[in-house]
């Protein structure tokens, strides 16, 4: 790869082509300053981010107080079963209709909230996470032991009869290799499960770059159903299914993607950031916010439940066999 600065150019980690076409060429995101470029391979479309921090550099664009809305300083006693149902209840479903006890490796585990409701089930379960605030949590409130790092870096003696990727693969500096070891890690007649944000969406055709999910650095990678096909053909998986059903994403997305779009409380600088930091978390009302506030959920639940009709929901859930 070719070194800009810190940063990195990287070839298309789908075909290998060099050639691209840019989609915008500075991109800001409302969290920190940074302009950022999102690019199109012009040979197989795959979306990705270029140039891009190497990955040593990317732990300064993930410190946070919070962890995906949970403070993993703390360790809450609250029941997490509905809130684990909301959040996961498609990949839950997909999951145990195919299969109701066996082993499970979750790559980008998080604080374990979506592996605590296999354990509480009798699986055998096992998950990679970076973070190490988020591994503590995870040990402490579930009493699950995930190994911290680099999926790629790791050793596994176990084979599992599923592997999910639930919002992780966006994040990789090296997909198409991280599915690659995942199918060595399965099992005969095993199978992985993936979520991830959609580059065909309803609401990234809306929005375009008030879009939530671009979310640059972070996000790395922006897959369609084309790109993911193709990749988990690549990496050696077959009879892959597209699901756009993923309902709290859907509309979550689009409700977010519209605060980016037109609430003044996420103005942003040219620089990146925001002009008022604290503005997303000041309350503040008038009618005219409340009547605003009101359309953009009617909208936003209102397409949502387009989007599957249409195959262009915000979130793919993707399922492919080994």
């Amino acid at each position: 790869m070719e070194r800009v600065n810190s940063w990195e150019v990287p070839i298309c980690n789908l075909c290998g082509s060099k050639k691209y076409k840019i989609i915008y060429k500075s991109l800001t995101y409302w969290e920190y300053s940074g302009k950022f470029r999102i690019v199109r391979c012009i040979s197989c479309g795959l979306i990705f981010t270029s140039p891009r921090p190497r990955l040593l550099e990317m732990e300064k664009y993930y410190k946070s107080k919070m962890y995906f809305g949970r403070d993993v300083k703390k360790i809450d006693s609250m029941n997490d079963k509905e809130g684990n149902e909301l959040s996961y209840g498609p990949v839950y479903n997909l999951v145990f209709n195919k299969k109701k006890k066996g082993k499970v490796l979750d790559i980008g585990a998080g604080t374990g909230m979506l592996l605590s409701k296999f354990k509480d089930a009798g699986w055998y379960v096992d998950g990679v996470e970076l973070t190490k605030s988020a591994v503590s949590y995870a040990k402490k409130k579930y009493g699950i032991n995930l190994r911290q790092g680099d999926f790629l870096d790791k050793k596994f003696n176990n084979l599992y009869d599923i592997v999910i990727l639930n919002g992780s693969l966006e994040h990789l500096h090296k997909p198409l290799e991280t599915l690659r070891k995942a199918k060595s890690l399965i099992r005969r007649k095993g199978s992985i499960v993936i979520s991830v944000p959609n580059s065909d969406s309803l609401g990234r055709m809306i929005y375009g770059r008030s879009w939530f999910p671009w979310q640059p650095p972070r996000h790395l990678y922006h897959f369609s159903p084309k790109t993911i096909t193709r990749m988990l053909k690549k990496a050696g998986f077959r009879k892959i299914k597209i699901l756009h059903s993923y309902d709290i994403q859907n509309y979550y997305i689009l409700f977010q993607s519209a605060r980016y779009a037109i609430s003044p409380k996420f103005k942003k600088k040219k620089s990146g950031g925001l002009v008022n930091p604290g503005a997303p978390f000041k309350s503040s009302f008038s009618p005219l916010m409340g009547i605003g506030k009101v359309l953009v959920v009617i909208f936003a639940y209102l397409i949502s439940k387009i989007e599957p009709i249409i195959r262009r929901g915000e979130v793919m859930i993707v399922y492919a066999e080994k």
